[in-house]
């Protein structure tokens, strides 16, 4: 993507998203638009035992090609780009020397082999949903969260590597979240923020801007203070490039590495949202619902938590479902254009309109059929680390058409489910909702939301980069030059959907039905996964 530069006034910023699926670098100018952004593809390796991980060092490199190339395309003097930013996938654990090299593969957040561990750590009685009570109680007071029962979090990553991998333990002198080890790889400097390490479960986020590791929750974890970096401001500074990433970029050593934020709040940034209670639904590889509050509150009933944002005193709501975007892929690659004896053939560069466009051939409720999307257990608004996806009441007359719809209203209906959650953890109703990430470039999925949720549905425009583009912007309100209250301004919206009253009532049914597939066959489930 390239679009001319026009205004030599404006402030430039070199922007990184690493997702599950690739690395973006971008330029983006102070008025929000990408001016050429460059993408480079990561592997995840999906291992037995429930295993998966990514190679940091494939980041590091994909980071720096699509860095030269973007500054290359965009045609932005180098002086001009006065920061850089990264936002990143979250709840990975990225084990480090002192020099900041990786001594394994990064535990991603698709990883379960800490589950053991976690639940270890908090069962005990008395007991709800397999949680001590007060050990529920003390990590929800001191930092919002609990260690999840499938292991899903940087602190079920940590205790698999200390227990299974204690050689690496022993050698690692820190352990990271992706955007702050690009950004120590940026700079040199190894640091991290309040707001980064929440998913370790260490940190004390009662007070926003908290620079500080609990000793009860080090203790708790029998984790080493050593082992994690020191903090540095939410909406900080972590350095200037160093010298030698600085001459391959071709940017000046004195350019600012802002500190770095998740892609879910940069997504919040990105698509306007930066007023409380302002919500957005993101369809990435992942799937979140989120807004920014002016508390810290926790229900566990949903699994919902507010954790820091890097705005003071504000903290966001994360309603983190895990895979979004992963099941249509999934759908796709291997139930479609599986490499096997049945093999279909090359998937088409063009296979997400062609999808669309079958999904369009469907009725709304797509003949009754329901798509589970728990491809790698539930998160919000209800954890069971062993439910699993599936297609439920095929019939002779389904068609694959009726499947892709089935997944598109199957991801929706999670989304109404955890939106009620989230009217429930603030007390007031959801009245419109902003779409962005690659599901919604959909004009179909926008209108289904809106039809399932009831609820206008604000389509952002150029969704896909809505990342990126937060992180930038980021960036420019840290330096101050840009204010906050400027960015709802600068973010456009592509067209509004609204509900289709003719739709509602099948969607209802629809809807109650998905909710009783998931009650209704969770021992079934535990029986088949435990």
């Amino acid at each position: 993507m390239h679009l001319p530069v026009s205004d030599t006034l404006s402030r430039y910023v070199l922007a990184f998203d690493l997702g599950s699926g690739s690395i973006k670098a971008a330029v983006v100018s102070d008025s929000g638009a990408v001016i050429a952004c460059v993408e480079a593809p990561i592997i995840t390796h999906m291992l037995p035992g429930g295993g998966a991980e990514q190679d940091p060092e494939s980041w590091w490199q994909g980071a720096q090609q699509t860095a030269k190339k973007a500054i290359a395309e965009s045609g932005v003097p180098a002086q001009k780009i006065m920061a850089v930013a990264c936002d990143s996938q979250w709840s990975l654990a990225v084990a480090v020397d002192e020099s900041c090299l990786p001594l394994m593969n990064a535990v991603h957040w698709l990883d379960t082999r800490g589950g053991r561990y976690n639940r270890k750590l908090v069962s005990g009685l008395p007991s709800i949903k397999g949680y001590n009570l007060f050990k529920l109680g003390r990590y929800i007071r001191l930092t919002g969260l609990a260690p999840s029962q499938s292991g899903v979090d940087s602190l079920g990553h940590v205790l698999f590597i200390k227990h299974e991998r204690p050689d690496i333990y022993e050698k690692t002198f820190k352990f990271l979240e992706p955007m702050d080890f690009l950004t120590s790889r940026l700079t040199g400097r190894i640091t991290a923020t309040q707001k980064t390490m929440a998913p370790f479960m260490i940190s004390d986020n009662r007070q926003w801007g908290n620079r500080k590791y609990s000793d009860k929750l080090l203790h708790t974890s029998g984790l080493d203070r050593e082992k994690f970096p020191d903090l540095i401001e939410n909406n900080g500074v972590v350095g200037t490039l160093s010298p030698e990433v600085a001459e391959v970029f071709g940017l000046a050593p004195s350019t600012r590495v802002v500190a770095g934020v998740s892609d879910s709040n940069a997504s919040l940034i990105g698509s306007g949202a930066v007023k409380d209670f302002d919500a957005i639904l993101y369809i990435g590889t992942s799937q979140y619902l989120t807004f920014h509050v002016p508390y810290k509150k926790t229900n566990p009933i949903y699994m919902m938590t507010s954790l820091p944002s890097p705005f003071p005193s504000r903290y966001y709501l994360l309603g983190e479902q895990g895979v979004g975007g992963r099941c249509l892929e999934f759908f796709l690659k291997h139930m479609v254009y599986a490499d096997d004896m049945l093999a279909t053939g090359k998937m088409p560069d063009d296979v997400y309109f062609r999808f669309n466009r079958m999904a369009q051939e469907a009725p709304p409720g797509s003949d009754a059929v329901i798509f589970l999307p728990w491809l790698n257990g539930a998160i919000v608004p209800d954890e069971d680390s062993f439910v699993r996806g599936g297609f439920i009441n095929l019939s002779l007359n389904t068609r694959r058409c009726h499947l892709a719809r089935a997944l598109m209203e199957g991801l929706a209906y999670n989304n109404r489910w955890t939106s009620q959650g989230a009217e429930k953890y603030t007390g007031r109703p959801i009245e419109s909702f902003r779409f962005s990430g690659g599901g919604a470039q959909s004009a179909l999925w926008a209108q289904i939301h809106a039809d399932v949720l009831n609820v206008p549905i604000h389509q952002v425009e150029d969704p896909v980069n809505s990342t990126v583009r937060g992180c930038a912007l980021l960036a420019l309100v840290v330096l101050g030059k840009l204010r906050l209250d400027d960015i709802p301004k600068i973010i456009r919206i592509q067209r509004v959907f609204y509900p289709d009253l003719s739709n509602l009532g099948i969607y209802d049914k629809m809807y109650t039905q998905y909710r009783r597939l998931f009650k209704k066959n969770r021992k079934i489930f535990r029986a088949l996964n435990k």
